[in-house]
C-alpha cells in the first residue's frame, strides 16, 4: 500500500500536538506513514517542546520552527517543501486531532478503490464522542452575502443554511460531497501534482473549500467515508482570537474566494456589503467575548 507524508501545521496548541502525534505512533498501520513534518507558526507555549518529549526518537518527525505565523496555507506549504512527496499520498492534519486505530490505513484504501477519488475526509468526532459535523456544500454568492450581514445568526432555519451547511447528512453513509473539513484532509499524490498546493492568497478560513473546488473543477471526487475515525478538539487555535481578528480574516479570504470562483457582478456586491460587514463584527465580537467566558477553551 502507497505511503503517506503528514504535514501538521501548529501554533499555540498546548498538549493537544503532543497527543495527536502520539495517536499517530499508537497506529497499527505505522508502517503506512513515510514522513511527519511539524511546522510551528511561532507558537509562543511550550507546544512544541512537549510534542519533541513525546515522539521518543520515532524518526519519522522532523520539526520545523517557522520566526514568525507565515499563517496555515504557507506553513503546510514550508512543510511540503522540506519533503520528497512524489509518488506520496498527503495527509494534512490538524494538531487538535487524534485518528482512531485503523483510520489511516481505511482513508488509503478508499483511494485504492476507487481512482477517480482525488480527497477523503474521515468521520469526526467531538470531545465528547458525538459526531462532528464535518461536510459543507461549496459556498454560493447567496451564502456569503448572508453571513456578511449575519443572517445565518438571525435566520438559521432558512432551506439556504440547510443546504450549506449540510444540515441533513448521514455521516453513517459514505459518499462523494463537495467539500470535507480541513482537518484530516488525504489528498492523493495525483490529485496533488493536477492542481498543486492550497492557495497561499487565503488569509486563514477556505483553503480546504477551495482545494476541493479546485479538485471538482478538475474531474476528481471528494470522498467522505465513515470508516475512518478521528477526533477533533476543535478550532483550539482560531479561540484565542475573537471580534476583529477572528471575523476580519474570514471577511478577507471569503472576497479571495469570490474573486476566483465568481462571476465580477457578485464580487462586486459583496465588496459593496464589505462596511455592514465591518460594522458587525463588534457586536458579534462581544456575543463570542461572553460566549468564550462561559465555556473556557482549555489549552
Amino acid at each position: 500500500m502507497d505511503k503517506v507524508s503528514i504535514i501538521i501545521v501548529n501554533w499555540n496548541t498546548g498538549e493537544l500536538l503532543a497527543n495527536c502525534l502520539r495517536s499517530l505512533m499508537l497506529l497499527p498501520e505505522r508502517s503506512l506513514i513515510e514522513h511527519v513534518v511539524v511546522a510551528d507558526n511561532a507558537s509562543r507555549d511550550d507546544s512544541l517542546k512537549r510534542a519533541e518529549r513525546t515522539i521518543d526518537g520515532w524518526k519519522a518527525v522532523s520539526f520545523i520552527s517557522l520566526e514568525q505565523n507565515v499563517r496555515f496555507a504557507r506553513a503546510n506549504t514550508i512543510g511540503l517543501d522540506s519533503l520528497e512527496v512524489k509518488g506520496r499520498h498527503i495527509l494534512l492534519l490538524n494538531p487538535d486531532t487524534e485518528m482512531r486505530p485503523g483510520s489511516l490505513k481505511a482513508m488509503v484504501e478508499k483511494l485504492h478503490g476507487n481512482h477517480q477519488v482525488g480527497i477523503v475526509g474521515p468521520k469526526l468526532f467531538n470531545s465528547d464522542g458525538s459526531v462532528q459535523a464535518s461536510v459543507r456544500g461549496f459556498p454560493t454568492f447567496t451564502v456569503l452575502a448572508g453571513m456578511f450581514l449575519k443572517f445565518h445568526r438571525l435566520l438559521p432555519g432558512l432551506s439556504l443554511w440547510r443546504r450549506y451547511f449540510a444540515s441533513d447528512f448521514d455521516y453513517s453513509r459514505e459518499q462523494p460531497v463537495e467539500q470535507v473539513m480541513g482537518a484530516c484532509f488525504l489528498i492523493r499524490d495525483e490529485l496533488f501534482v493536477d492542481v498543486g498546493s492550497l492557495d497561499e492568497g487565503f488569509w486563514i478560513w477556505f483553503e480546504e473549500v477551495d482545494y476541493c473546488k479546485r479538485a471538482h473543477q478538475a474531474g476528481w471526487t471528494v470522498l467522505y467515508t465513515p470508516a475512518g475515525e478521528v477526533i477533533h478538539h476543535g478550532g483550539v487555535s482560531f479561540h484565542q482570537l475573537f471580534g476583529f481578528k477572528k471575523s476580519w480574516p474570514f471577511i478577507r479570504s471569503a472576497l479571495y474566494y469570490a474573486r476566483k470562483h465568481f462571476a465580477s457582478w457578485k464580487v462586486l456586491v459583496l465588496y459593496t456589503l464589505l462596511p455592514f460587514a465591518v460594522l458587525l463584527i463588534l457586536p458579534s465580537g462581544l456575543v463570542h467575548f461572553a460566549q468564550r467566558k462561559q465555556t473556557k477553551v482549555t489549552i
